[in-house]
C-alpha cells in the first residue's frame, strides 16, 4: 500500500512499480489529489489521523481487509505512523522513504500547509498531527527507513543545520523500529522517482521478512547495486 508525499497523486510510485510487477499494489489519492474529488465544505484542518482513517476507508472499499506494508513518502510517513498505530492489525511491514520530520516544518513559517492544488484543498493541523505521530505505538513488524544523500545538489540551498536534523531523525525513527536505515548514494528527497529500484529494494526486502517472519536482511552488495548503502551510525 503506498501513501505519496504531500499533494501528491498516486500515480507518482509508477516508477517504483514497473520493478514490482509480481507483487500485488494498491495506490490511491487522497481528497484533492490526483483525480481525487476535495472533501466537502466546511473544510477545518484536519490532523493525520483524519487520513489515517481515510486510508483505513479505502482498503475497506477495495476489499484488503489482511495486512498490508505501508510504504511511504515524506509527509505520508507521518500518515503511515499514525495509522500503524491506530489500526495496527493491519500493518504486516513499513517502508518509510525519506520520511518527514515529526514536526514537519524544517523552520519557522506562517505557511499553512495544504495537502492538494487549488481553493478546495485540505489546510492540515500540524500541531495536532505532531502529538499524534509522537505518541503512535508501532507494531512490532519488519520495517526499513530509506533516506536521500546526506550531500546533493537539491538540498544545497537549504539553511545551515536542516540536513543534520534530517538525517538525525531518520536515524531515531529507525532505531525506534529497530530497522536499518538505508541511505540513497545519489538522490534528493524524490527518490520514488530518481531511485525507484532502490525503493523496490527495500520493499522486497520488507516482503520478504513479512513472509518468512524474520528479521529484515539487507546485503550490502546487492543494496550497492540499487544505489543506496547502509547508515554506519544507526548500524553500530
Amino acid at each position: 500500500m503506498f501513501i505519496a508525499a504531500l499533494g501528491e497523486p498516486g500515480q507518482n510510485w509508477s516508477p517504483v512499480l514497473e520493478h514490482l510487477g509480481d507483487l500485488t499494489t494498491v495506490t490511491y489519492d487522497r481528497p484533492g489529489t490526483g483525480a481525487a474529488p476535495p472533501r466537502p465544505a466546511p473544510r477545518a484542518p484536519l490532523p493525520y489521523s483524519v487520513l489515517a482513517d481515510e486510508l483505513a476507508e479505502e482498503l475497506d472499499e477495495r476489499r484488503v481487509t489482511g495486512p498490508a506494508i505501508l510504504v511511504a513518502h515524506s509527509i505520508g510517513s507521518l500518515v503511515a505512523r499514525v495509522y500503524a498505530g491506530r489500526h495496527p492489525h493491519r500493518v504486516a511491514g513499513l517502508v518509510h522513504v525519506d520520511g518527514s520530520i515529526p514536526q514537519l516544518r524544517l523552520w519557522p513559517t506562517d505557511e499553512t500547509t495544504v495537502d492538494g492544488d487549488g481553493p478546495d484543498a485540505s489546510e492540515l493541523d500540524t500541531v495536532t498531527g505532531q502529538v499524534e505521530v509522537l505518541t503512535a505505538t508501532t507494531p512490532p513488524v519488519p520495517a526499513l527507513v530509506l533516506t536521500r544523500s546526506p550531500v546533493h545538489p537539491t538540498t544545497a540551498d537549504l539553511p545551515a543545520g536542516v540536513e543534520e536534523l534530517w538525517l538525525t531523525s531518520q536515524r531515531i525513527l529507525a532505531r525506534e523500529l529497530g530497522a536499518p536505515l538505508i541511505v540513497a548514494d545519489d538522490s534528493g528527497h524524490r527518490i520514488p522517482s530518481t531511485a525507484p529500484d532502490l525503493v523496490a529494494y527495500a520493499i522486497r526486502a520488507v516482503h520478504t521478512a513479512a513472509g518468512t517472519a524474520r528479521p529484515v536482511r539487507v546485503d550490502p552488495e546487492e543494496l550497492s547495486k540499487a544505489g543506496g548503502h547502509l547508515d554506519r551510525t544507526s548500524a553500530t
